[in-house]
């Protein structure tokens, strides 16, 4: 975690009145998420986050019944993820790891995942990332940004890659692509609009398909 992501988990925080507004709009923007992860696995199961930020997904998964483990290398971001654990009397756990080396914690948990983590290095490194979560889980689930983030903020290290491209390096991770989906509405004017006038059967074709949203994600098995 560079000090430029420090910056923006303190940044984001700061758009809000209280801890509970920032969460809430956290969790709502990441329903689509948290759906596809309850429909992939069961209340109890193990979920390990690999660069949990400040573990607002966690908490919410945490409380929908599930075993989280969120690890962040950030000190200082780390110990904010405890800090909202604290403040909301959640059990998950919030730990110090390392995306390179999650040996610690192989064959423990049901589903890893990450969040706008592996596209801050180029497409072999990411393969590499991915493969190491896949040894901790028998599903992974990689969620990346997309070109239209650049309206929300500026495109500096990440990596840009198209729905389908993301299923490759799934692939290449060895792992089966199982599903893919799209969420997060672009934020401008015309998108807007354009939003509005789609049907939503097309919308979720657009962004299922075509990475026509803010993020894109991927969901790889391994084989049994």
């Amino acid at each position: 975690m560079t000090g430029r992501w420090t910056d923006y988990f303190h940044k984001d925080s700061e758009k809000y009145h209280s801890l509970l507004e920032c969460a809430v709009n956290h969790w709502n923007y990441n329903d689509p998420l948290y759906f596809r992860i309850r429909n992939l696995i069961k209340p109890g199961a193990r979920i390990l986050d690999v660069g949990c930020g400040p573990g607002l997904s966690d908490i919410y998964l945490q409380a929908c019944g599930y075993k989280v483990t969120g690890l962040e290398k950030d000190p200082e971001v780390l110990a904010q993820a405890k800090e909202n654990a604290s403040y909301f009397k959640t059990p998950a756990r919030f730990e110090s790891g390392d995306a390179f080396d999650l040996s610690g914690y192989h064959n423990s948990f049901d589903l890893a995942y990450s969040v706008g983590v592996v596209e801050h290095f180029d497409r072999p490194t990411t393969v590499r990332l991915i493969r190491e979560q896949a040894r901790c889980a028998s599903s992974v689930i990689t969620v990346i940004p997309t070109k239209y983030t650049s309206y929300s903020g500026q495109i500096t290290d990440e990596r840009i890659y198209t729905v389908s491209q993301l299923n490759g390096i799934m692939r290449d991770a060895g792992l089966n692509v199982v599903s893919q989906f799209g969420y997060g509405n672009i934020t401008s004017p015309v998108h807007n609009l354009v939003r509005r006038l789609l049907p939503h059967g097309a919308l979720r074709v657009l962004q299922d398909r075509c990475s026509y949203a803010m993020g894109i994600a991927c969901i790889g098995r391994k084989d049994q």
